[in-house]
This record gives C-alpha cells, structure tokens and sequence, in this order.
C-alpha cells in the first residue's frame, strides 16, 4: 500500500519523466535501493533463531523462486497465501510492504516452525547465527542486467523513457551494480563452507529444480516425503508461478503510466542476455565484475559459473 505521504513524489517522478528526465529518475532510484543508511538499519537489533530461513539473493537472481522453493518446503508443500510478503518479511525492502519482522504469524502458520526472510543485502548486513539457514543463488550478472532493466524500469513506468543503453551506462557505472554485484557475490561465496549456507547457481537450478529442491530442504533440515517433495516442485515450477503472477508481482503505484503490465515471473529461464546486450556490452560486464571480484580478492570462479563473452574488439 502507498502511504499518503510519497503521493506528492510519485507524481513528481511521472512529471519529471513526461519531462525527459527518465535516466535521472533511474539513477536516483538506484542510489536508493543501494542506500547504505537504508542497508544499515534493516536488520538493526535483530539476532536469528532456529526458525529463520534467510533468502539472501543479488536483486533479480531467482528470489522469488527461491522465496517459493523454501516457503513450501517449510509447509510440506502446502504453504497458501494470497502475496508471498503475506508470510515472508523483507526488512530491506525500498518501501513499507508486507508482514514485519517482528510479527509471530509466519511460524504459528508453520509445520516446520520455520519461517522464511527475504533480504538483498550482502553478509555486512545481514546478521548470521550458526543455528539459522542462508540461502543463496548467483546469476550471471549480463542477465542482471536484462531482467532489472525490464523489472525497475517497469515499476517506475520508465521504460518508454529510458532506452537500454541509458540502463546499460547507469548499471555499469562504478559506483552502481557491478560493484555491489561482485560484493554480494564474494561475501556469500565465503560462507559456502558453512553447514548453514547453501550458494547455488541459478543456471543450475534453472537445469534441475528438483535436485536443487532437494538440497534446499537437505540444508533447511526438512525431510520430505515423496509426494510432499513432487508438490514443492510442482508449485515452484516456472509454469505454476507464471500461472499464479499476483502472488509474487511487484506493487503497483499510483500515477505511474505503463504500457504494459510489470512482470515479476518474465522468463524464468537461463542464458539470453543478448536479448537486449550487444556482444561488447556483454563482455564488458563480464571484464568489470571479475575485475571487482579480483579486487575483493575473492576466488568465486565467474569463468567456469558463467558463460564469459569473448570482447569482439580483441
């Protein structure tokens, strides 16, 4: 629900882009979602428990799928809501949306007694307790790139504004996503070890959902039977969520023109960047977000997790 209060902005932000200020509109957009005060204070005073499933993706790397996969696993298969955030918290979330932290109702509801948190934010925020679970999935970052542009544009009503190639200069900008991309990738690779993190790879996921399901409820200490385990990768299949799009769509704001709805299950599929990247640009992410992982010193192995694009000017 929009509160009375941002109504004032977000007809200043529909007036500004019938203004021809859209890539303005969108840089500032994404200094606020990478706001470090905001990053800071989402978790501020919390300690998990026991009971707490931390889903801890980069933005547009199958979180909502992996939302999916660990809510029905913790209910068997069974988990009903009318919105995902009905039951899952987001304390990092740009604006107020869905249940609280704080409110009991998730695990009351839950077989398990396990609830499901999502965050974006990397390890620096999001606070660790051996006795918690942390679920990670890495995607190649060109596909970042892509599904942001469609998703944040979308939201924003921005996309008749702002090209792909004014996205692509803003996403690629070094203080903007490669940076914070290669740090959220780094920091959850270092807990790979831990017997409470589990870090996979969309692609693979992407191939075989079902042994990733079961890694997923492995880690969770959830032991499924046969038929709970056929549910959860029934409705966690790309052609159940499309099927159920008002479950896990975005909100909808006011003001904001679109030509077309904003999809949160748009493709659900692996690879494709050159859907909107030219083979320079793809390769360019590529050379700055190993270059950043090289400068955090971190071994995550991009060349081998993902395709890399051969720079077509060498």
């Amino acid at each position: 629900m929009t509160s009375t209060a941002m109504l004032p902005l977000l007809w200043f932000v529909e007036l500004a882009k019938r203004l021809g200020f859209g890539k303005q509109i969108a840089r500032l957009a994404l200094k606020h979602v990478r706001s470090r005060l905001n990053m800071a204070q989402a978790f501020a005073g919390y300690q998990p428990t026991e009971h707490d499933v931390f889903v801890a993706t980069f933005g547009k790397s199958g979180t909502n799928w992996m939302m999916q996969i660990a809510q029905q696993i913790s209910h068997h298969g069974e988990a009903e809501f009318d919105h995902i955030h009905d039951l899952v918290a987001w304390p990092d979330a740009p604006r107020p949306m869905g249940i609280e932290l704080n409110d009991p109702m998730p695990l009351e509801r839950s077989p398990t007694g396990l609830r499901v948190i999502k965050t974006h934010l990397d390890t620096e925020f999001v606070p660790y307790d051996e006795k918690a679970t942390y679920l990670t999935v890495l995607r190649d970052p060109k596909e970042v790139l892509v599904s942001s542009y469609y998703f944040l544009g979308g939201i924003a009503g921005l996309l008749d504004h702002v090209s792909i190639e004014d996205w692509y200069e803003l996403f690629m900008a070094s203080d903007s996503m490669p940076a914070a991309w290669a740090k959220h990738t780094a920091s959850f690779w270092a807990w790979r070890e831990r017997p409470n993190v589990l870090v996979l790879n969309f692609a693979e996921v992407n191939k075989q959902p079902r042994a990733a399901i079961e890694r997923v409820a492995a880690v969770m200490g959830v032991a499924l039977t046969e038929e709970q385990l056929a549910k959860v990768v029934e409705r966690s299949s790309f052609e159940y969520m499309k099927a159920h799009e008002s479950q896990f769509a975005p909100p909808q704001l006011p003001f904001i023109e679109r030509t077309d709805p904003v999809l949160m299950v748009r493709r659900g599929k692996s690879g494709g960047s050159d859907e909107l990247l030219s083979p320079s640009q793809q390769a360019a992410v590529d050379r700055v977000c190993q270059a950043e992982l090289r400068r955090l010193g971190s071994d995550f192995p991009y060349s081998t997790a993902f395709e890399v694009v051969p720079d077509p000017i060498t």
